[in-house]
């Protein structure tokens, strides 16, 4: 009798963060980019077996763009306090007219 059982094997890459100042995305401009290491592993049946080529990284937690950390360069520090409610470029503040309560008359086109 031949008894068939697929086998499930690959690869898969896991993250550990290094250092987690956070600094500022080249890319989507947050203030969510840390150091970190990324492994490979070879896994048979979803279990993690052979460790392979080790990486150091910093990688952006919003937009997924990572570099290799190379000597001379990493992202800038951000401006300002990290977090909730710190400027970040690239956002914008709620609207705000510029004619502080103009309102446009809808008149007739005739004039009366």
């Amino acid at each position: 009798m031949f008894l068939f059982l697929p086998i499930l094997f690959g690869f898969s890459d896991k993250l550990k963060v290094i250092d987690s100042t956070a600094r500022i995305c080249p890319k989507c401009h947050n203030a969510t980019v840390v150091r970190a290491t990324s492994r490979m592993w070879f896994s048979l049946f979803l279990v993690p077996l052979v460790p392979f080529k080790k990486n150091h990284i910093w990688i952006c937690s919003t937009c997924n763009w990572h570099v290799p950390i190379r000597d001379g360069w990493e992202p800038a520090l951000p401006a300002g306090n990290v977090g909730w409610g710190s400027y970040q470029p690239g956002y914008q503040y709620a609207y705000q007219s510029p004619h502080q309560g103009y309102q446009p008359s809808y008149g007739s086109p005739h004039g009366y």
